[in-house]
Order: C-alpha cells, then structure tokens, then sequence
C-alpha cells in the first residue's frame, strides 16, 4: 500500500471534503427545501464516486476487508441532480412515491455490489476472491453498468435541459417582473455535466479500442479531477442562491384557429396604444395574463402578436419599453439630482442588478456609460 499522496491524491481528497462540507451546509439549510436535499444528496454521491479513485490510486483496495467495497453510487447521480433542477423550477415541488422508480438502476447495481462484497469478505486469498466473484458474472456485469450509465446520464441531461428550456420560455412569454428566476446558472450545470458526460465517453472509448484500461489511467485521473471542480463549483453555487419562491405559470395555449390580419392589426394598435399611451410597462410586475384582460384579448392571440409584429417574447418587449423610457428620462434629467437607479426604478425595473444586466445585452455598455455619452 503506498503511504504517501499523490498531489492527485491531495486534490481528489480536497474536492471530496469540500463536498461533504457543504452537504452537511445544505441539509442544514432553511432555505429551497426540498432541493437542497437533492443537491446535497448529489454531492455526497460525487464524493462517493471519487472514493473509488483514491481507492485504488492509495491502492487501499489491498486491504482485505476492502476488496470489492461497494459502491455502486454511479447510478443515483444522474437523478438526483433532475430531481434538483426539477423541485427547484416546480411551484410547491413534492417528491413522490413513484418518483423512487428513478432510483431503481441505482439500487439494482448498488446491492449487486452489496452481495459481491459479503460473499467475497470471508475469503483472505485475492486470488480466490476474483475466481469467485467470476462465478456471479462480475466483469460482464460491470462492464455492461458502464456503458448503461453513458445513456443512462445522457437521457437525465436532455429530459432535465428540456424542462429548464420550457420553463424559461414560459417566464419569456408571461412575466415582465425581472427580479422571478429564470435560473440562467442551471445551464451552467448542464453544459459543466455534458463535459463530464464527454470525458466519459472518451475514456469509455479509449479503454475498449485502445486497450488503455489495462496500461494507463492518466485519463481517468482527469476525469476525477474534473470531478472535484465539479463538486466544488455545485456546492458553491448551488449554497450561495438565495430562497426562491416559484409561482405557478399557466401554460400558454395556442390560437385555435389563425387571427385574421384585421384582428391581427387591431391587437397590434390595442399594445401599441398600451405600452406607448398607458405606459403599462411602468407596472414591474406586469404579466400577458393581466395585459391581455386589459386589451380584452386572449393571452394566446397578445402572444402572437407579440412574436410577429416585434419579434420579441413578452418578457423582451417590456424591458425594450423600460429601456427607452429610460434612455428619455436620462436625457432630460440632470443625472447629479436624479441616481441611474432611481430613473430605472420609476421606469418598471424593480432590481438594480436585472437592469445593469439587461442594460448591458441590449444596449452594449453600462448605463454609467451611456450615461456620460448622454
């Protein structure tokens, strides 16, 4: 058994504490339960994932009573971190009984993994061991749970992003209010999980056509690592959000037959008159349900209108109006009376940082700059 570590060993071993550490930080949370839980729950996983690594690269499995120590984990990540994103976009999530069915891969491998280990722990000799575990199909088996959890992960990444990009979509096309969630960071976790996902699979592949697994492991070093950045990275995010309270968004649903261009028109006139007459848009937390009553219109037919005649999503087309009511009350207003928040306050934004940040997507640069340019 080696008995010093690595650098490897030390930076594995670093992401892993840091894990568990900000699990026993989340569960003791007040704030987004259940999803927390979830998070926590994902991040203990990780760490477990990881465990086998430092296993073998501290050649820990030479131990007798280690050999063959289960921890079939890999299965439990993958829904776990759905279940995360899901309860943190569902209005009053609530896990239910069925939603254990996503656990059953995990559970399946995990006491194969169990039984391997009790039969094989009377034995002394690591030679009898491996003959035995033969017996029960032990390399078939694990084999076959590699390339599983491949689609396995891939099928969790795309129902998860899928669910996130319709619920984005619904808040584009409903809510004005800028300070409700649209949760750009979960994308982050999607595009840092495919990578993960990728560096799978390329390991997966040089193992079986290259004959890597027999001769190197470097590969699978920079995928622990990666895992350990990872973990970090979820913890830290996913600890410093603050509590969201999710409301229920109706879903959106079609015109059921095509507008006519007269109706088309007279919609068209009824918004324009509203956002550049009424100035509805000084409302921050107007929405197309509450607009369309205004219009006397169907949400339905407000949204097509929306998207043809601007080409803009609900949420986009009020900002442009907040923006421009800006810019006006910027220009005509000495900015030494009057603060950039203040004049934004009064022009529907009700968070300094959305501002800043829409400011600075449509207008490219600060409102500071353009402030000055003014």
């Amino acid at each position: 058994m080696k008995s010093l570590f690595s650098l490897f060993d030390l930076l594995l071993l670093i992401g892993m504490t840091q894990g568990v550490i900000t699990s026993v930080l989340l569960l003791r949370s007040k704030k987004n339960q259940p999803s927390n839980t979830f998070l926590a729950l994902a991040l203990i996983a990780f760490c477990l994932l990881s465990s086998k690594m430092l296993f073998n690269s501290l050649d820990l499995y030479s131990i007798a009573y280690l050999n063959y120590f289960p921890l079939g984990i890999d299965f439990a990540i993958a829904p776990l971190i759905y279940f995360y994103i899901s309860s943190l976009i569902t209005p009053n999530f609530k896990f239910q009984t069925k939603q254990l069915l996503h656990f059953v891969p995990f559970l399946l491998f995990q006491s194969y993994a169990f039984f391997i280990y009790f039969i094989t722990l009377g034995l002394d000799s690591r030679e009898e061991k491996n003959a035995l575990v033969q017996d029960y199909w032990h390399a078939p088996i694990k084999m076959w749970e590699d390339y599983l959890n491949i689609g396995f992960i891939a099928i969790y990444l795309l129902i998860g992003f899928f669910k996130l990009k319709e619920y984005r979509q619904k808040i584009n096309d409903s809510i004005s209010d800028n300070t409700y969630p649209t949760f750009g960071w979960l994308m982050k976790i999607f595009i840092l999980s495919s990578v993960l996902w990728g560096i799978i699979c390329i390991n997966m592949l040089l193992d079986v056509f290259f004959g890597f697994r027999n001769h190197y492991i470097f590969h699978w070093q920079i995928f622990y690592l990666y895992t350990a950045f990872l973990i970090y990275y979820l913890g830290f995010v996913g600890y410093q959000q603050p509590s969201f309270d999710i409301q229920g968004i109706d879903t959106l649903k079609k015109p059921n037959k095509q507008i006519s261009d007269e109706k088309f028109n007279t919609i068209e006139v009824k918004l324009c008159k509203a956002l550049e007459q009424d100035k509805v848009f000084l409302n921050p937390t107007l929405n197309a349900k509450d607009l369309a009553k205004k219009l006397s219109i169907s949400q339905a037919n407000l949204s097509v209108v929306v998207n043809q005649a601007f080409n803009k999503n609900f949420r986009d087309l009020i900002n442009h109006y907040r923006l421009e009511e800006f810019k006006t009350k910027l220009a005509e207003n000495d900015d030494s009376q009057f603060s950039i928040l203040s004049l934004a306050l009064d022009c529907g934004f009700n968070s300094e940082a959305s501002f800043y940040r829409i400011f600075k997507k449509q207008t490219g640069m600060s409102p500071k700059e353009f402030a000055n340019s003014v």
